[in-house]
């Protein structure tokens, strides 16, 4: 029952990460009230939000909080969740190896520790690069860790 629950999570947020490349840019007035208080409850004295419509009824709120960390909160009638995305030169050094050994050449694209319903985990965002000039990046996949790196699943985006 639990990994049925860890793969149908796994796969909504596959399904919204591709959905997040293409949210909308919105101003905070466009944004429910009941979003907005809540990430200010959450984070008292955030600047500088930008939000994104990602679906309906589902923003993103993202910031660099006071400590210089990438954060993000999504927001949905389902509930909240929080990324804090990790810094290359911080990524878990069993995260990247696990990674290596199951898609030799694959590079981390975005490594972030997400949290819903107070269950922590890491998720990375793999792939390879399109060219060496280029930022665009084919055959990706979103691996999913618990946060001591045992490796949860993966799902093909």
């Amino acid at each position: 029952m639990k990994k049925i629950l860890v793969i149908a999570v796994a796969l909504l947020l596959g399904q919204t990460m591709l959905f997040a490349q293409n949210g909308k840019s919105v101003s905070e007035k466009d944004v429910p009230e009941r979003y907005v208080k809540d990430l200010h409850r959450q984070v008292q004295d955030v600047k500088d939000v930008d939000w994104r419509l990602i679906d309906t009824l589902i923003y993103d709120a993202c910031f660099v909080n006071e400590s210089g960390t990438r954060t993000a909160y999504r927001f949905s009638p389902k509930g909240m969740e929080t990324r804090w995305y990790v810094d290359e030169k911080y990524y878990p050094h069993s995260i990247v190896q696990k990674i290596q050994e199951m898609h030799p050449g694959y590079k981390v694209k975005e490594l972030y520790a997400l949290q819903i319903k107070n269950k922590v985990t890491y998720q990375a965002i793999v792939g390879m690069r399109k060219g060496f000039f280029t930022k665009k990046w084919k055959k990706m996949h979103l691996m999913n860790f618990e946060t001591d790196s045992k490796f949860i699943d993966e799902i093909e985006l």
